[in-house]
C-alpha cells in the first residue's frame, strides 16, 4: 500500500477493502493447499501515523518499505544514485519508522545502494544506524533478493549485488539481528526464478553468520 502518485504499482486507500476481502477469500479457499497471510508494504511519514496504525490493525503484518523521502514534497526516490545527505536521510526515516512499533519487519534495508557506485562512509553509517535500531526494537531485517536480478556489478570492494549488498550485511552482522528472506515478487514469474536468485544471494552472505528466521509472525 502506498498513498502517493507513482509510476510503480501501488494501492490506493479506496482499494484497501477489496484487497483485504480478496486475500481472506483466497486464504479460506486454499487453506488445505497453501498458507496465505494478509499483509501490506508501506512507506512511513509522521503525518500519516494514524493511517498506518489503522493499516496495522487490519492486517497480519505490515512491512516498512521506504522508497521516497517525502511523497507530499519533492518526492526524492532512493532508487537513484543518492548523495551522502540522502543516504543519511533514508537511514533516519527508517529509524523513526521503526520507533513506532507498527512494522513487522523492514523490507530491503539496503535499497539505498540501488544505484550507488561505492559503499561510502555515509553508507557505513546508515548500515550501523539501521542495524542498531532493528536490534533495539527487535525487528527483523529482510534480505531482499529482487536487487540481484541485474546480477553483480563492479564496486571498489569487488563485484557485488546492488542489494542485498554484502558490505551492508557485513556491518549488520556485527549486531544480533534477525533476518528474513523476501522474494519481493512484482510478477508471478518472479516466483519461478526465486529459488536460483535466493541461493545466489545467500551464497554471497553465507560467511556472515546471519541469523535467519522462517517467519516474523511466530
Amino acid at each position: 500500500y502506498r498513498d502517493y502518485p507513482s509510476e510503480r504499482s501501488h494501492m490506493d486507500w479506496e482499494q484497501l477493502d477489496d484487497y483485504i476481502s480478496c486475500v481472506l477469500e483466497l486464504k479460506e479457499k486454499y487453506k488445505d493447499r497453501i498458507e496465505i497471510h494478509l499483509g501490506l508494504e508501506s512507506e512511513y511519514y509522521d503525518y500519516c501515523h494514524d493511517e498506518r496504525k489503522e493499516l496495522k490493525d487490519r492486517v497480519e503484518y505490515l512491512l516498512l518499505g521506504q522508497h521516497f523521502s517525502d511523497p507530499l514534497g519533492k518526492q526524492t526516490s532512493y532508487f537513484k544514485q543518492n548523495t551522502e545527505e540522502e543516504i543519511m536521510a533514508y537511514a533516519k526515516s527508517v529509524c523513526e519508522a521503526l520507533d513506532t512499533g507498527l512494522f513487522t519487519y523492514l523490507a530491503h534495508p539496503d535499497v539505498f545502494m540501488n544505484r550507488q557506485t561505492e559503499f561510502s562512509e555515509a553508507c557505513e553509517k546508515a548500515a550501523h544506524l539501521i542495524a542498531a535500531k532493528a536490534v533495539e526494537k527487535n525487528i527483523p531485517l529482510e534480505v531482499n533478493i529482487r536487487g540481484s536480478v541485474r546480477g553483480k556489478m563492479p564496486f571498489p570492494q569487488g563485484e557485488r549485488f546492488y542489494y542485498p549488498h554484502r558490505e551492508f550485511w557485513k556491518i549488520a552482522s556485527q549486531y544480533p539481528i534477525t533476518c528474513v528472506v523476501g522474494v519481493d515478487a512484482h510478477d508471478p514469474k518472479d516466483l519461478i526464478r526465486a529459488r536460483d536468485l535466493t541461493e545466489a544471494c545467500l551464497e554471497e552472505l553465507k560467511d556472515l553468520n546471519l541469523h535467519f528466521i522462517e517467519s516474523p509472525l511466530l
